[in-house]
This record gives C-alpha cells, sequence and structure tokens, in this order.
C-alpha cells in the first residue's frame, strides 16, 4: 500500500482542494497522512481515513511569531514596513516552516511527499533526503510569488520557487493558464491539471428563499446577486459594493463571508449601496453550496491589474457556482473567459468601475431573462468539472510516478 505524507502550510482553514484530493486517495487504497500547521479543517469533509497531524499553535508559533500577530493588529502599517524590510534581506518564513514540518513529520517510510503550495516544497524536498525512493508532487495552488504588490516578496518567493521546482517528481496546478505559466518560466514539462471542482460532499438541496434572506437579514425577495469567499483587500470588492447604488431596487447583493474588509465595506454599503447589499456570515463547507444555489447570479469582480496570480486564477467560488447550477458573471481574466463563455454558463466583463460592474449585472439578468445561460449548459459544465474526473487526473499521475 502506498504511504503518503501531505503537508500543507495553509493557516486559518484548510484548503478544500487539499481535503478534496486527501479524500481521492484515501478511497483509491493509499495511507494518507496530513500534516498541518494549527488550522481549522471544514467540519464532516475528510475522509475518517486520512491521519491528521497537527501540533498545537504553542508548538508551531513562537514568541517572535505572536509578536509579529500582535503588531499586525496594532500597527499594521509598520508591520508591513519591517515585513518588507525582512525579505529584501532574506529573512522570510522558510527556514521556520521547514523547520516545523521536519521535527513534526512521522519517522515512518511514506512513499509520497505532497506539497501544497510553495511553502511546504523546501521541507517535502529535504524530507527526501530522508525517505530514499520517496516522490515529491508539488502542488502550485496559484503562482505564489506573483500574488504580492511588494517586491521584495516577490523576489524572496520567486528565488525558493527557481530553486526548487525543478527537483520535484512532479508539479500539479490549477489551470491551464498556470501550468503554461509555469512550464514556460522554469523550463518544465507541463504540469498536470487538477480543477479545483467542488470536491468535498454532495451539493445539499438550496435553503428556502426565507432561511437565505434571514442568513443576510434581508427582506423580500429580489433578484439575488451572490459573492463568496474572503472580504480581502485586492478582490474589487469596494467598486462591487458601490455598482449596487446604480441599479434597480430589487437588484440586491449579498456577500457570504468575512474578513479584514468587512468594516470598511459595510461603512461603504450604508453610504453608496443604495440599501441593496447584505453581509452574511462565513459558513460551513458542507452546507455552502445550500447557500450558494439561492443565488440567480454569482459573481467574480476580480481586476486583472492586481498581480499576475490574480490574471491567471480560477478561484474556488468558480467552481462552486458551477457545482450549485449558477449562472456566473466575470471580470474578463484568461481562463475565467475560457470556462465560463465556452461553457456558455455566464458571460464575462471589464469590471474597473462600479458603472462597468452595474452594466455587467444588469446586462446578466436580462439575458436570464430571455432564457440565457440555460439549465442544459449548466449540467453539461458541472458535469465537465465534476471532482470526480479531476480526482482521475491525480491519481492518474500517481500511477504514472508508480505510487
Amino acid at each position: 500500500m502506498s504511504r503518503v505524507l501531505m503537508l500543507s502550510e495553509h493557516a486559518g482553514c484548510i484548503d478544500r482542494r487539499i481535503v478534496a484530493e486527501a479524500n481521492a486517495l484515501a478511497e483509491s487504497g493509499r495511507a494518507v497522512t496530513l500534516l498541518s500547521v494549527p488550522a481549522e479543517i471544514p467540519g464532516d469533509c475528510l475522509d475518517p481515513r486520512v491521519r491528521v497531524i497537527m501540533p498545537p499553535a504553542g508548538h508551531a508559533r513562537g514568541p517572535a511569531a505572536r509578536l509579529r500577530d500582535k503588531l499586525r493588529r496594532l500597527a499594521p502599517g509598520l508591520h508591513e514596513s519591517l515585513r518588507s524590510l525582512c525579505f529584501g534581506l532574506g529573512l522570510g518564513p522558510i527556514d521556520r516552516l521547514t523547520g516545523f514540518f521536519l521535527a513534526n513529520a512521522p519517522t515512518e517510510v511514506f512513499h509520497v511527499v505532497h506539497a501544497h503550495d510553495l511553502p511546504a516544497l523546501p521541507a517535502a524536498l529535504a524530507l527526501k533526503e530522508r525517505l530514499p525512493g520517496a516522490r515529491v508532487i508539488f502542488d502550485a495552488h496559484e503562482l505564489f510569488p506573483f500574488q504580492f504588490t511588494d517586491a521584495r516578496l516577490e523576489r524572496y518567493w520567486s528565488r525558493i520557487e527557481n530553486a526548487c521546482i525543478r527537483r520535484a517528481d512532479a508539479v500539479v496546478t490549477v489551470n491551464d493558464a498556470l501550468a503554461g505559466e509555469l512550464a514556460g518560466r522554469y523550463g518544465l514539462p507541463t504540469p498536470t491539471v487538477v480543477h479545483n471542482s467542488y470536491g468535498v460532499g454532495a451539493c445539499p438541496p438550496p435553503l428556502s428563499p426565507e432561511a437565505f434572506a434571514a442568513h443576510f437579514g434581508a427582506g423580500d425577495r429580489a433578484f439575488t446577486v451572490l459573492y463568496q469567499g474572503n472580504l480581502s483587500p485586492g478582490r474589487n470588492l469596494e467598486n462591487l459594493v458601490r455598482a449596487f447604488g446604480r441599479l434597480d431596487d430589487d437588484t440586491r447583493l449579498f456577500l457570504l463571508g468575512d474578513g479584514p474588509l468587512e468594516p470598511a465595506l459595510r461603512t461603504l454599503a450604508g453610504r453608496e449601496g443604495g440599501g441593496r447589499v447584505f453581509f452574511g456570515r462565513r459558513v460551513p463547507q458542507a452546507v455552502l453550496l445550500a447557500y450558494t444555489a439561492c443565488a440567480d447570479l454569482g459573481i467574480i469582480p476580480y481586476l486583472p491589474a492586481a498581480c499576475l496570480n490574480t490574471r491567471l486564477c480560477t478561484p474556488n467560488k468558480l467552481y462552486e457556482f458551477i457545482e450549485a447550477g449558477v449562472p456566473i458573471c466575470a471580470s474578463d481574466l484568461p481562463e475565467l473567459r475560457r470556462i465560463v463563455t465556452t461553457h456558455r454558463i455566464g458571460d464575462v466583463f471589464c469590471m474597473d468601475t462600479p458603472q462597468g460592474i452595474a452594466s455587467a449585472v444588469a446586462s446578466c439578468r436580462r439575458w436570464i431573462g430571455q432564457g440565457g445561460f440555460d439549465a442544459a449548459c449548466r449540467r453539461e459544465a458541472r458535469a465537465y468539472y465534476a471532482w470526480s474526473g479531476q480526482a482521475r487526473r491525480l491519481l492518474d499521475l500517481y500511477e504514472r510516478l508508480g505510487v
């Protein structure tokens, strides 16, 4: 039986891609161990056969990390300046993270070390030295160095990726654009693409309209536009909120999630949202699609200029909308255009202004009213991106590697 050690540095909440891949490998008969920094695992989603090793926070985060957390809360500007300086001096977190994984990895034999995202890759390569014959799989969830606007952070992570990626036995990533970028940038064979389709359980039935509205503190039924995910900077959420001050009274935005931008967005909604913007707390992954399926339209408003990683992204919410059968209104980014328009499940637009977003939403609403983005197209897209097919791609890779 093949034994797999997965490494995750995903603090906060374990990415559902990790859960789906661990489940698929366990279901195939492989013995899977997930070693992670302290994080939340989506409830009732992880296969009980997957062993989880997650040392308590005190073992993973020393006094320096706690000081950084305090500084981030109390003086975010100073924190960012000091962080940039440290990265510029080469004093990033990779030594600490590698030490964490090496100290906490079980001593038994593993045939595969599967590193989720770049921060875990150096540790996977170091563990390979302990495990003669083991294979290393680098699972690039994103273009990690190119998600930062700070050039010092980009240079730090680029050096690490350039030094490590060609030493992996195989590279996996999330879409064709990222596969092409990684192959061209580092002179690799084209990585295996495993899309981030919804792989953590069956799609539950939608909530009742009343239960959905109650979650957001909303009133009567309206045309429901849903944004779900983190309320974080760099996602064009300010323009999204402003756009709804320019739309009809019965077109409303529901923001499902939380994050550091929430207080500012609430203030902005009260000032410029026209009373059409509603906030609902994050819900467990196991019931998320019950909320998603209540939407008339799902929206992805990211801007191409944010960073290269965003320009080439296919975020989780894209596949959540597909799984729930919700039409999609998306920014005109390369992979979003390819998926949404090829399958005729929505449309893409320039969303760099509130008016642009308002026009996009109005256009999609008209098209839905005329029978566009029909249910047959949405069912076909759901079948095409179903997790069963994506899991097969992952298992085929493992079989090619002989593990």
